[in-house]
Formats: structure tokens, C-alpha cells, sequence
């Protein structure tokens, strides 16, 4: 019977190296559940030399979109730059610039 977890961490506050343990809090998942994915043969694990399991978050999170940077790196990269345009505007707006000073830094 696979019950519902509660998330209790966030993509932001994980480390960019994440554990199964690690992505159950994030996806809200039993920890079993997520060392199921990290041990799929297309899951973006990184190679650690040992029995540990680690992962990119980044590319966990993009494989979690159905994006795999392995065979379609360019919908990865174009994903990858529309994050940070978003931490860029959430930055911008936060600080309440104006219309011009927003203007002027989209045009540089």
C-alpha cells in the first residue's frame, strides 16, 4: 500500500547533491520508493565509486519533468535558463524597482 507522505523540504533548500533519503522529503515519498528511482537505469544518478547513492538535484528535478538531459540536453539547458530568468524577476520585483528600472536591466 503506498501512502502519502508529507514533503517536508523543497527543491531550494536541498543540497545540490541529494540522497534517496533526500528526494523522499522533497517528492513526499517513502524512502524504499525513492531508492526504487534512484536504482532505474535511466534515473540521472552520479557515479560514486562505492554504494552510495548520489544525485545532481538538477538533474533529478528535470528528470522528475520528463526531461532527460541525456538524450535532449537543449530542452534541459533551455529549462535551465528559464529558472534563473525567474530568480532574476523574483529578485527584481522584490526590490520594487520601477518600470524603467526594470526596463533598462532587460535590455542589457
Amino acid at each position: 500500500m503506498n501512502v502519502k507522505k508529507e514533503i517536508t523540504m523543497t527543491w531550494e533548500d536541498a543540497p545540490d547533491t541529494i540522497t534517496p533519503e533526500i528526494y523522499a522529503k522533497i517528492r513526499g515519498i517513502g524512502t524504499k520508493n525513492a531508492r526504487n528511482i534512484f536504482n532505474r537505469k535511466d534515473f540521472p544518478r552520479l557515479d560514486s565509486g562505492g554504494n552510495k547513492q548520489l544525485a545532481d538535484k538538477t538533474a533529478v528535478r528535470l528528470y522528475d519533468m520528463g526531461i532527460n538531459t541525456k538524450t535532449n540536453a537543449k530542452q534541459g539547458i533551455d529549462f535551465l535558463i528559464f529558472m534563473e530568468l525567474q530568480k532574476i524577476s523574483k529578485g527584481l520585483v522584490n526590490k520594487e524597482n520601477t518600470k524603467e528600472e526594470l526596463k533598462n536591466v532587460m535590455l542589457c
